[in-house]
């Protein structure tokens, strides 16, 4: 329960004034302030999910953000009231809305290395909504990166906490987990080639080793594990690699990426026996401008499988590359909620087995607005499950997957920003997106699987619209 002084007020709100007020005080220069304010009708994540519902929500951002040639201090909080969460405070203390967090971090630039710690979200060396190795939609989560750049080489190591519990049910490998992303790349003028790589370890959020050796995780594993006498006891971890290449001058870029969770080496070592399945995911897109205006494609793909975790005769295993190990959870009251995927996944936001292809197309001006942006994006989507290795099998199955279900998921987004900046310090912007979805997945539980959880499967005849208008206030102060 929140604290009260004498006269039953929350101490919390005095604190917050208080740490406001002393905040702005120390940054004093070079200090913007910042409140959004979106008003929003319908819902297009949760709700492809959930089921649609016309409802209303409000969402208000405030943001704090100090930089310097040294130093880069950002502090972003989130109110909402779209009740996707539950919290036991939000209709008693905070009229229906309940905190969250942005981008929440300092980062200390030593040029050229830079050091940035907090909780928020880190990008993919490549530029895309359908970059692999890290996803592009906002996971918040706890994270220290290490990033050393020069003309012709750059290096990041970056720990990010995946999961701690509170749960005391549950084993120390659910409950503990983290990951460790990793890119060496070379820079030859205006082009880029990169390797990348993630380890996923459980048992304990943070592994020092995996964070602070320069070496590739595949060598961090295989000499830890055997033992150098002694076995180091690193534990069950997942090792992902590939690569990138990506071509940037004035007015145009292209990239390319390949994420390998797992390569099937019998095709070439042991052809006539057992067929693992490839577990891989695919990435490429350009943009560019013309006279009329900016135009982008991208597209990506992954196979069934890919970025699951492992596990045999029903020992599931929790390396997974996603934020959590399960996809449903309680409001309050009582009513399952499934997590939307694209905020669970930490590579490719659509995870395994499906093709998507996107859009997009920003005009110079239309009608004295600048910076207008719209989208067409079309998904197909399998039967998947980023908790549950190898779905409805509880051992691998022979061969490599993509799409091979009767039934598939469609999606047809069609999207639009158009902002109207009408002083220097207040912007209006106007979000919308509209479509269908055909043959939504619903949780499927599968009897015959020995690890017992859920998978989503595309059911027939289960279509819905995609609806969501958004309204944003957005006002900002410089100091």
């Amino acid at each position: 329960m929140p604290k009260h002084d004498s006269h039953g007020k929350p101490i919390r709100k005095i604190g917050s004034i208080s740490w406001i007020f002393l905040l702005v005080s120390a940054f004093s220069y070079a200090l913007t302030f910042n409140v959004a304010t979106s008003f929003k009708l319908g819902d297009s994540l949760f709700g492809l999910y959930n089921g649609y519902s016309a409802t209303t929500s409000t969402e208000v951002r405030f943001l704090i953000v100090h930089r310097t040639a040294n130093l880069d201090f950002n502090i972003s909080v989130l109110a909402k009231n779209d009740r996707h969460y539950s919290d036991p405070f939000m209709d008693s203390y905070y009229a229906g809305f309940y905190f969250d967090f942005g981008n929440n971090y300092v980062t200390f630039n030593l040029n050229p290395l830079c050091v940035t710690l907090g909780k928020g979200q880190r990008g993919d060396l490549v530029d895309s909504p359908y970059s692999l190795f890290v996803s592009p939609t906002h996971l918040p989560r706890n994270f220290i990166e290490l990033k050393y750049e020069d003309e012709r080489f750059i290096y990041i190591s970056r720990w990010t906490e995946l999961t701690n519990l509170k749960s005391d049910g549950l084993p120390a490998q659910e409950r503990f987990r983290g990951a460790n992303f990793k890119s060496y790349a070379l820079k030859v003028g205006n082009f880029r080639f990169g390797y990348e790589e993630v380890n996923v370890y459980v048992g304990k959020a943070f592994n020092f080793e995996f964070f602070a050796n320069p070496a590739p995780g595949f060598f961090i594993q295989y000499v830890n594990d055997a033992g150098r006498p002694y076995a180091e006891g690193i534990g069950e971890s997942n090792f992902i690699m590939g690569f990138f290449a990506d071509y940037k001058v004035q007015g145009f870029y292209a990239y390319s990426q390949l994420l390998i969770d797992d390569i099937n080496m019998n095709r070439f070592l042991k052809p006539n026996e057992f067929q693992n399945p490839d577990k891989i995911a695919w990435s490429l897109g350009t943009r560019f401008d013309t006279i009329y205006g900016r135009l982008a494609f991208y597209h990506a793909g992954a196979t069934k499988y890919t970025f699951q975790p492992s596990g045999e005769f029903g020992n599931n295993k929790f390396y997974g590359y996603t934020v959590y190990t399960d996809f449903r959870y309680k409001q309050q009251d009582g009513k399952d909620t499934i997590l939307p995927l694209e905020l669970l996944y930490m590579g490719y936001k659509y995870g395994e087995n499906n093709v998507a292809f996107n859009l997009e197309y920003e005009p110079e001006s239309m009608f004295g607005i600048r910076g207008a942006k719209f989208g067409v994006e079309y998904v197909l989507l399998g039967e998947r499950s980023p908790v549950n290795a190898w779905g409805e099998y509880s051992n691998p199955p022979a061969g490599t997957h993509l799409l091979s279900e009767p039934t598939l998921e469609r999606r047809l987004i069609l999207s639009a920003l158009i902002p109207c900046k009408v002083f220097n310090w207040l912007t209006l912007k106007l979000t919308t997106q509209l479509g269908y979805v055909w043959n939504r997945s619903v949780p499927v539980n599968v009897e015959n699987d020995q690890t017992k959880r859920p998978i989503l499967r595309p059911e027939p005849g289960n279509n819905a619209p995609i609806f969501l208008l958004s309204l944003m206030i957005d006002m900002s102060l410089n100091w």
